[in-house]
C-alpha cells in the first residue's frame, strides 16, 4: 500500500501520468490519501514545518511488526529492486550478508 498526504485526485492524476513522465502509471495496489496527516504524524515522517512527508518505506509483517524502515530527504528517491530484494531477503528467516541476492548463501 502506497500513503501520502496528497489528495485522493492528485493520486488519480499520478497513476493516469505514464513513467516516462514522471507518473506512477498503472499500479496494482492501493493507495491511502492522509489529508489530515495523521498517519505520517504516527510513523514519524511528517515535517509539521511543510505538512508534507518525508519519502518513508515501511515492511510491515502479518502481525503489524514493522521489519524493515528506511526515511529519506525529500530529493532522494528509493530503488524498487532494492526494495524487492530486501523483501526477498526477510523471507529467507536467516542472516543474509552484505549485497545478498536470492540465490546466495545466508550466512
Amino acid at each position: 500500500m502506497g500513503v501520502s498526504t496528497d489528495s485522493v485526485f492528485s493520486h488519480r492524476a499520478w497513476i493516469k501520468t505514464p513513467v516516462d513522465d514522471g507518473g506512477l502509471g498503472p499500479i496494482d495496489y492501493p493507495l491511502g490519501s492522509d489529508i489530515t496527516r495523521e498517519v505520517s504524524r504516527a510513523y514519524g515522517v511528517l515535517l509539521e514545518d511543510k505538512g508534507i512527508a518525508q519519502r518513508g518505506l515501511f515492511i510491515i509483517d502479518p502481525d503489524g511488526i514493522i521489519q524493515y524502515f528506511v526515511v529519506t530527504n525529500l530529493d532522494v528517491g528509493r530503488s524498487v529492486e532494492e526494495t524487492l530484494r530486501v523483501l526477498q531477503a526477510l523471507q529467507t528467516r536467516g542472516l543474509c550478508p552484505l549485497d545478498w541476492k536470492p540465490g546466495d548463501k545466508l550466512l
